[in-house]
């Protein structure tokens, strides 16, 4: 399986949403992603930037490492995954 599906999470807009990450990418790629795909959802109220989000694992409360693999972050299947 190279993609897994996690949730995302936004408190600051009360937005919640699956996507499938592939697991051969780095994380700030992933990342960069789902901050569009919390645009396009959003219809525009979000529109933060990659330098001024974090992307936080939820069950540890860490930062995830921008510049790891996905397969070797904390990122697995069913992870749930917030952006503040």
């Amino acid at each position: 399986m190279n993609k897994f599906l996690i949730t995302v999470i936004i408190p600051s807009i009360e937005l919640e949403f699956n996507v499938y990450v592939p697991n051969n990418k780095k994380v700030g790629t992933i990342k960069k992603i789902i901050l569009d795909i919390a645009q396009e959802l959003s219809e525009g109220i979000f529109n933060k930037e990659m330098n001024s989000t974090l992307l936080l694992d939820r069950a540890s409360g860490k930062e995830l490492d921008c510049n790891k693999f996905v397969k070797d972050s904390e990122i697995k299947n069913g992870s749930k995954v917030v952006i503040i």
